[in-house]
């Protein structure tokens, strides 16, 4: 299994996962894509990782954003 953040990283490197992200639409869509990519973590840990991240930097870079893809409408599961 990987951990959260060596998956985050996985999905900045890889334009397949950034799609795949993009077509989440809800938090069971979200549970199936990371238990299929083996990840080590529920919905919540992942919304939590990206959370830090973003308020450990002040803002997602560029880059950032692109890797998470999918926008606000996944994210806003765990506000």
């Amino acid at each position: 299994m990987k951990t959260i953040e060596a998956f985050i990283k996985e999905i900045k490197g890889s334009a397949e996962l950034q799609t795949a992200l993009k077509e989440i639409k809800d938090k069971d869509a979200l549970a199936a894509f990371l238990k299929k990519n083996d990840v080590d973590g529920t919905v919540e840990d992942f919304g939590k990782a990206i959370k830090a991240k973003t308020e450990a930097e002040g803002e997602l870079s560029d880059d950032d954003a692109e890797a998470v893809a999918g926008g606000k409408h996944w994210w806003e599961f765990w506000k």
